[in-house]
């Protein structure tokens, strides 16, 4: 009997998980309420807006993260 052998892949650099995509998509809904032509009512669009606003900042964070841990792993 033949026995397969498991190879290990390398890793990606970055898969893009469900949390990604739920920002992107987050992200994507938003602009584009806050960018259509149809008046829709008030309170979609300042929710759109503050939604805009909360992954901006999320993003922000994220990166400096990312960047505060390359710059400790050079340090070493």
């Amino acid at each position: 009997m033949k026995e397969t052998i498991k190879t290990v892949d390398l890793p990606k650099e970055r898969e893009t998980t469900l949390y990604d995509r739920i920002k992107e998509t987050l992200a994507v809904a938003s602009q584009l309420i806050i960018a259509s032509p149809v008046r829709l009512p008030p309170k979609v669009v300042l929710t759109a807006k503050y939604l805009a606003l909360a992954l901006g900042v999320l993003e922000a964070v994220e990166g400096s993260l990312r960047d505060g841990e390359g710059a400790a792993d050079e340090d070493d």
